[in-house]
């Protein structure tokens, strides 16, 4: 009987790493030669029995060296190998930035993604016998295999909506939740999906029509924090390597109105050089920006485009993605210049891979 198809796309992290002994301590790091990597897990028996796994060496980075480029390459990966009769794809990563990857591939791919791309990753390296990559690993073919059609993370026993999720602990095995909507589904002895998850389209085993690979450059985020001057980011936004800032307010939208610690000015001045102005919650992605307070903002203050309950990681991932888009489209004149803020504010506040409500 032949088995479904699975591709692995390997970009690193603890779950395919080497633990060395340095003196007297140990220190984890990549091997030199990824191809070992399930012979390295152990694991290649287990995965025989439920699936046919091809193995794509891509990457083999810490996750905290992996940079916009490395979510193109990726999807580009991924996007060319969707009509060769995989049945879906597991991406291994680290876990520290794998939701800025999951919320990266989830725009790039676009909503009428045909089969289930899964991330998973370890908090322990293979050689912990009670760790956590072996049967992560299995766990995430085996949502590979499932009627879900997004990019999802699938980590410990539950299934996550990539762009919704963030990581929340460095030791747990249950290290990532999704603050804004619950789990789409939770691996049991059968995979559990959510009636959220979507499902697997008619049109299986084509590529998904809305591909956009590219991500901008120069998105600058920084964070409220009480006393804060805004004319420390006045070099920031003139230098010409900014292309966009994003502020993370107070609570569910307030900022300071004191002048001298007023950022309207800031706000105003780098709209006006073209620089849009994300408004985003520090809050844990669950309060849009709906503030009742005096204090608290409005959308189109200053120009300043508020966001809604996104995640931080979605919120800068979506704000290089959508530069990056609007480029395109006005690169083969599908777009006035003239029109590129509004185009900005449009793709910025509506719901595109379910990143927000």
């Amino acid at each position: 009987m032949n088995k479904l198809k699975i591709c692995l796309i390997h970009t690193g992290g603890t779950i395919g790493m080497i633990r060395e002994r340095k003196g007297e301590n140990y220190v984890l790091r990549p091997p030199e030669d990824p191809s070992g990597f399930l012979r390295h897990l152990e694991v290649e028996e287990e995965i025989r029995e439920i699936a046919d796994l091809e193995f794509v060496d891509l990457l083999n980075k810490d996750s905290t060296n992996m940079v916009p480029a490395d979510w193109t390459k990726t999807a580009r990966a991924i996007h060319e190998r969707m009509d060769r009769g995989y049945r879906g794809f597991v991406i291994t990563h680290g876990t520290d930035t794998m939701h800025f990857t999951a919320s990266a591939l989830a725009f790039a791919l676009g909503p009428e993604i045909p089969c289930p791309v899964v991330l998973t990753g370890a908090q322990t390296t293979p050689d912990v016998l009670h760790g956590d990559a072996r049967i992560n690993l299995i766990r995430a073919i085996k949502v590979a295999l499932s009627e879900v059609a997004e990019v999802v993370i699938s980590f410990d026993r539950h299934i996550f909506r990539g762009c919704r999720t963030q990581k929340s602990d460095a030791r747990s095995f249950s290290a990532f939740v999704s603050p804004a909507i619950p789990p789409l589904g939770e691996i049991a002895e059968t995979i559990l999906l959510d009636p959220s998850a979507r499902r697997r389209p008619d049109t299986e085993g084509k590529r998904p029509v809305d591909f956009y690979p590219d991500f901008a450059s120069g998105v600058f985020p920084i964070t409220l924090t009480p006393g804060l001057k805004p004319d420390l980011l006045l070099p920031v936004i003139r230098s010409p390597a900014c292309s966009a800032l994003v502020i993370r307010v107070f609570g569910a939208g307030n900022m300071p109105d004191i002048p001298e610690y007023s950022f309207e000015n800031i706000i105003r001045t780098a709209t006006h050089m073209g620089k849009p102005v994300i408004l985003a919650s520090q809050l844990p992605a669950g309060s849009a920006l709906q503030s009742d307070y005096t204090l608290g903002i409005k959308p189109g203050d200053g120009g300043s485009i508020p966001v809604g309950n996104m995640t931080n990681a979605s919120v800068m991932v979506k704000t290089r993605w959508v530069l990056a888009r609007i480029d395109h489209e006005i690169s083969r004149q599908a777009l006035d210049r003239n029109d590129r803020p509004d185009r900005i504010e449009q793709l910025m506040t509506k719901p595109y891979v379910g990143e927000m409500d």
